[in-house]
């Protein structure tokens, strides 16, 4: 379930399953995982494919557009959900009546693999992941290979970025191509409300934290990075033009400023199934290796670094691109609850660190001539968690004309 060997559950909930016509009602308990499938189906059936089964009536007409599964019926249901009525479709394909309208059953060829051998396979893809890791720790890294997918970021960010007079430039997000006529987003806003109203609790259980909650919520409108917007979700013949993005929790509290992350895209086995990692390339990696940079450190004899405040913040993300950043707030358990989008680009969702690192490159491009000093410093020696660490001698400066 969702991909992994375990998950753990400590809810159920009580549900009533409703023919389409109204006439059955088959009550049941679901048990409430973090998450149950990953977006399915992992293909598209060509046009001939769905064609075999378009005359038949089926429970989900697009059943063979990919998207979020939201309950998983066991087979203990079964009985009361099937009716009298079989179809073969093909020699691989079988179409059975349900209370629902029909379902499809059986094999596409050479495309679907059963569900414990995806289990097993993803189980030796972690492990084969970790025991990489632990011996290339020591190996210096290689330049990553240009492919077509960090090919396209760079020819989407060439083609669309541009720049407002007062200065930010404005960038949208590098979709996969395949992004929404092959594969499409589902529905998002319950799920986000869930996660909101859980660390609202939790919130509430630790009075101190809340104010600080509320207080980056507070400057991300004071600033304009976000706005509110409609509560609906957007969309168009099943397809999600629109998503919200999971809340989880504040991390470094009491660091000052701090960090706001509580939106940020889960970690671990829910990664590709989250909206940047399935539906946009991470991009070329620009900035340079972190270890490096401090060994080169070890080479001036004067250092210092400085921080570009709220970098990410500081890139405009937009309008056609934003509701695919909304979040869920309100300021108390009595208020309303309120939809906004991020009118920047997100720390923490998959391309970000490409779209901000990107910007500082085409920035020393624009600058190049005004400020030439500040072009290596931005190109070679700023990270992607919006640090710089330089020297006096990149800047041609004497040590005596800065303070340490």
């Amino acid at each position: 379930m969702g991909g992994t060997v375990v998950q753990t559950s400590n809810r159920i909930c009580s549900l009533v399953l409703v023919s389409s016509d109204f006439t059955t009602k088959v009550t049941a308990q679901a048990i409430v995982l973090p998450q149950l499938t990953k977006i399915l189906p992992r293909f598209q059936p060509t046009r001939e494919q769905r064609g075999e089964w378009s005359p038949i009536q089926l429970a989900d007409p697009i059943c063979h557009s990919p998207s979020q599964i939201d309950l998983v019926i066991g087979s203990d249901l079964t009985p009361q959900i099937m009716l009298e009525g079989i179809e073969h479709i093909s020699k691989n394909l079988l179409a059975q009546k349900t209370i629902f309208g029909w379902i499809l059953s059986g094999q596409m060829p050479n495309k679907v693999v059963s569900f414990s051998t995806q289990v097993e396979q993803n189980s030796n893809q972690l492990l084969e992941s970790q025991l990489r890791k632990f011996w290339e720790v020591e190996e210096v890294p290689t330049p990553n290979l240009t492919n077509p997918e960090d090919k396209l970021c760079e020819e989407l960010y060439l083609s669309t970025t541009s720049r407002t007079p007062e200065g930010p430039y404005i960038v949208r997000l590098p979709f996969k191509q395949s992004f929404p006529n092959e594969i499409t987003l589902g529905q998002s806003r319950t799920t986000a409300l869930q996660q909101f109203f859980g660390m609202g609790r939790s919130l509430q259980k630790k009075g101190d934290l809340k104010p600080l909650y509320d207080n980056v919520l507070g400057e991300y409108r004071t600033l304009n990075h976000m706005e509110e917007t409609t509560s609906y979700e957007k969309s168009s013949e099943g397809k999600y033009y629109s998503f919200y993005l999971p809340t989880t929790r504040l991390s470094n509290p009491r660091k000052e400023p701090p960090r706001y992350v509580s939106y940020l895209m889960h970690h671990g086995d829910q990664v590709p199934d989250s909206l940047l990692m399935m539906f946009s390339p991470t991009g070329p990696t620009l900035q340079p290796d972190l270890m490096l940079l401090i060994l080169k450190g070890h080479t001036y004899q004067f250092v210092f670094n400085g921080d570009v405040e709220k970098m990410y913040r500081q890139i405009l993300l937009h309008k056609d691109h934003q509701n695919y950043q909304r979040i869920v707030f309100r300021s108390s358990p009595s208020s309303p609850i309120r939809d906004y989008r991020l009118r920047t680009v997100k720390f923490g969702v998959n391309c970000a660190p490409f779209l901000a690192i990107r910007t500082l490159h085409q920035l020393s491009d624009d600058v190049k001539i005004t400020y030439p000093l500040a072009v290596p410093i931005l190109k070679t020696e700023t990270t992607y968690f919006q640090e710089v660490m330089t020297s006096s001698q990149q800047l041609n400066l004497s040590p005596k004309s800065f303070k340490l």
